[in-house]
């Protein structure tokens, strides 16, 4: 919990500050911020591991990590890269590929992680994390053009001015005309409601399987690596097959997406066999469809000059959903499970899916309404105003 604290907090403060400076100053600086914040905290944890100390000094790792955005910044400087260098039709695709590529660097991790420790221990591990990270930011700095070109001197200063928050604050809830607070709240409210369900389902699936049909960890690691598996390739047919081939809107294919999720958390609390685990992965293939579709939505519904900003505002409230995510879904299953079935933890996301597809119905017919309507920045809103 401590470890979850210190990684979520801080990067959701700064994802405040540091998106909407990268819509003046670049997205490169804040991924290359990330990526440094990383590799420091695996190569720290690779020399702590080779003594024998208490658990709590390796913390002192995650330190690092956090003061310089580590995940959450990534993530925040890709979808931005992305959204920067992509037009309206392919967005949904490129943040499909993002979506996939991330799955199997998880996917590759859960494979290979444990051979190496077992031929060679934590030090091997760790070390490893490092090198793959010190080559990801090698590669965003030679290898990846910026997008984003401001001639004035990167200072700290310019980073952490309390402006660029009320900037922020004033693209997300500011009126204009062709900015529909509606939508960007509906996608902002949707991506959270999926990470809740996620960060929730994540917490108590292994326990669920262990206490249901007596798992162990290398059963539910080769499970998990199936449902991996199964969702980078519903992913990537679900998207092309859905959107560029079947025509379909985001918002369709986004629906589509959560209607098979919301089958396969009925199948899960359903389970009383390990079979059924399995084909609640196979029910769930198109499940990864969705959080691209709705980034792609939000990405098309402010101008390209606040995409930093919006994205900033939904990354942040989504790195500190995992508290609220394991607090909720603990407390139902370890008042609900074992004795009660079926199981009412996975009837919980079945709840949340229906909210966030009714969202998407009522984001599907306001865009339908407003698609003619021209966006209008906020630089220009106070211009008229004053």
């Amino acid at each position: 919990m401590t470890k979850s604290f210190i990684e979520s907090i801080i990067p959701a403060l700064l994802s405040l500050f540091l998106g909407p400076w990268s819509d003046l100053y670049g997205r490169k600086p804040i991924m290359l911020s990330g990526y440094v914040g990383i590799s420091v905290a695996y190569l720290i944890l690779s020399v702590m591991t080779i003594y024998e100390i208490s658990p709590w000094f390796l913390l002192a790792a995650y330190i690092p990590y956090a003061c310089l955005g580590g995940f959450c910044i990534i993530l925040l400087g890709t979808i931005c890269y992305i959204s920067d260098i992509s037009d309206e039709q392919e967005r949904g695709w490129q943040l499909a590929w993002m979506e996939a590529l991330i799955s199997v660097g998880i996917l590759c991790g859960i494979l290979i992680g444990p051979v190496i420790f077992r031929t060679y221990g934590y030090v091997a591990v760790f070390g490893s994390a490092t090198v793959c990270c010190i080559l990801a930011g090698l590669h965003i700095y030679f290898l990846v053009p910026e997008t984003m070109y401001n001639n004035n001197s990167i200072t700290f200063r310019s980073m952490f001015d309390i402006c660029l928050v009320k900037k922020l604050v004033n693209t997300c809830i500011q009126k204009r005309d062709g900015f529909n607070r509606y939508i960007v709240w509906c996608c902002i409210s949707s991506i959270i409601l999926m990470a809740i369900v996620l960060q929730g389902e994540m917490t108590i699936e292994y326990l669920f399987a262990s206490a249901r049909l007596g798992w162990n960890v290398n059963e539910y690691s080769i499970f998990l690596a199936t449902t991996i598996m199964l969702k980078i390739l519903g992913l990537l047919f679900g998207v092309k097959i859905l959107v560029t081939y079947g025509g379909f809107s985001e918002e369709v294919a986004a629906i589509l997406s959560f209607f098979s999720c919301l089958s396969s958390s009925i199948v899960k609390g359903l389970t009383l066999k390990s079979w059924h685990m399995y084909l609640s992965a196979i029910v769930a293939m198109l499940s990864g469809v969705a959080s691209p579709m709705i980034r792609a939505i939000l990405s098309k519904s402010v101008p390209s000059e606040d995409t930093g900003k919006v994205f900033s505002m939904t990354v942040s409230i989504e790195t500190l959903t995992p508290f609220l995510a394991s607090s909720l879904y603990n407390i139902i299953y370890s008042y609900f499970m074992p004795p009660l079935y079926p199981a009412p933890v996975w009837f919980m996301s079945v709840v949340i899916y229906i909210i966030v597809i009714l969202l998407l119905i009522n984001i599907k017919m306001q865009n339908a309404r407003s698609n003619s309507v021209r966006y209008v920045p906020v630089s220009e809103v106070s211009e008229m105003s004053s």
